[in-house]
């Protein structure tokens, strides 16, 4: 919600939602009163304090249960009237099915007639088996720069536009983003966070999100390879066990029968597990799953960065060096030392020679001037320093921040300065764009509440306020 002209983050530690509420009580109903004048012809409404509650509970209500989540799993909170509620029902369904029709065929015209032969041919497959309506699982192959996402747009885009629903959901929060639509998949399907070979999601039967999964034409799972094939597995038998009311024959088909279309490359992130062994891995990626029998895979071979606008120069470069990245997630460049390792010579032209300073001259070759663009969001958007251990970056991160000028918080857990660039790890609201991976401009710092301005995607330029959130700890250190 926005409160002030600045918008107020949905998460807030439960245990003080409660008191929050009250805190924030007089924006909140006048925000209630005016949104009420507005939709009912800007007519002076008698309501009181109670009634104008009630009405502002329930809108809290919709705003939980599109994210999974409700009034009633953080007691003491109040509960809005049950007449209120009646009306929630179909809330996820029309979410889906509110969009505009007439300019997703206008948006699909233009997406087609840029498909390559590559996309066109995925395109039809999946439309085809879409309106076969058999059910079948695809997974789409291809690196990054292959056109996945523009696929997925235009597959959205064509059911959409016909009125029927596309679930789309990615492995990671910033990857959702790129989706119109887009959810993370957890939070989409109510997949546990700790999944194993024999879990279910968080989906009763007759809720409304299984509704809502039983009305879906097409599910999208973008970065699949990230995910834990029990991740997979644990929504192949929700929605066997969702279809069955609508279709007998639902157990024996591979998520109930729907279509599912997985995308990502195996060459990237693989699923995370803690102290876990290269064959451990192996083992928990999708293409290990009792469902990968089922998967058609789709392939992308075509860099579409080559057809940018770019100069011949350009586009040699940029092939070149999308060749030798493939070669190394390939494993079929460098000397090999043993099964897991192999040493590879880096050209010249991406090394920094002759440092006495490694820090400062990766820092002074990646930000050139930085004292005098730090106030520049697109100079740190289009920029970034990767390291692969957490020291290198709290070691990068200390000799950044001593440039900027002014004081910081006293190192404990995290030093901040105004105006340093931040990075969310872990997915706060999608629907503001604030998911893990999310990259902010810290402009102010409060007690208990920081505000930041978000750096890029659709919602560049956006003020935001992040409350103090506690972390807890799951038995093992990541």
């Amino acid at each position: 919600m926005k409160i002030s002209g600045q918008s107020m983050v949905s998460f807030i530690q439960p245990s003080r939602m409660h008191v929050m509420l009250w805190d924030y009580w007089m924006p909140i109903k006048n925000i209630s009163r005016a949104s009420l004048k507005v939709a009912n012809g800007h007519l002076e409404l008698q309501l009181d304090d109670a009634r104008v509650k009630d009405i502002s509970l329930a809108e809290i209500e919709n705003l939980l249960r599109l994210n999974g989540q409700s009034l009633a799993n953080f007691p003491p909170m109040p509960i809005p009237n049950q007449s209120l509620l009646r009306n929630l029902g179909t809330l996820l369904m029309s979410e889906e099915l509110n969009y505009d029709r007439e300019l997703l065929r206008t948006e699909l015209e233009s997406l087609i007639s840029s498909l390559t032969c590559e996309q066109r041919e995925i395109y039809d497959t999946v439309m085809n088996v879409v309106h076969d309506d058999k059910g079948g699982i695809f997974f789409v192959n291809g690196f990054g720069g292959s056109g996945k996402t523009y696929i997925w747009n235009t597959l959205t885009s064509a059911l959409r536009s016909k009125g029927d629903i596309v679930l789309a959901v990615a492995s990671s929060g910033i990857a959702s983003q790129l989706i119109p639509g887009g959810r993370t998949a957890h939070s989409r399907f109510g997949i546990p966070l700790d999944v194993n070979e024999n879990s279910t999601c968080h989906i009763m039967q007759g809720s409304d999100l299984a509704e809502l999964l039983a009305h879906t034409k097409l599910i999208i799972w973008d970065e699949a390879p990230m995910a834990h094939r029990h991740c997979f597995e644990a929504l192949d038998r929700t929605l066997q066990d969702i279809m069955q009311m609508h279709n007998p024959n639902s157990s024996k088909q591979a998520f109930g029968g729907k279509v599912v279309v997985f995308g990502g490359d195996f060459r990237h992130i693989l699923p995370v597990i803690p102290r876990a062994c290269r064959q451990d891995i192996v083992l928990a990626s999708l293409n290990a799953s009792y469902l990968w029998s089922s998967c058609k895979v789709l392939s992308l071979t075509k860099n579409m960065r080559l057809f940018a606008g770019n100069s011949t120069d350009e586009n040699k470069s940029i092939a070149e060096f999308a060749d030798w990245i493939l070669k190394i997630g390939d494993g079929t460049i460098g000397n090999i030392i043993n099964d897991e390792e192999h040493e590879i010579q880096i050209d010249d032209d991406i090394l920094i020679n002759n440092v006495i300073d490694p820090i400062q001259s990766i820092v002074d070759n990646t930000y050139p001037q930085f004292i005098n663009n730090h106030h520049n969001h697109e100079y740190f958007r289009d920029r970034a320093i990767l390291s692969p251990k957490l020291e290198d970056v709290a070691h990068v991160n200390d000799y950044m921040l001593g440039l900027l000028p002014g004081s910081s918080l006293p190192y404990h857990t995290l030093k901040l300065k105004i105006g340093a660039p931040i990075m969310l790890l872990r997915n706060i609201d999608r629907s503001m764009g604030l998911c893990n991976g999310t990259r902010l401009i810290l402009t102010r710092m409060c007690d208990h509440v920081i505000e930041a301005c978000i750096m890029s995607g659709k919602f560049a330029g956006e003020k935001v306020l992040i409350a103090q959130a506690t972390r807890a700890s799951h038995g093992f250190e990541h």
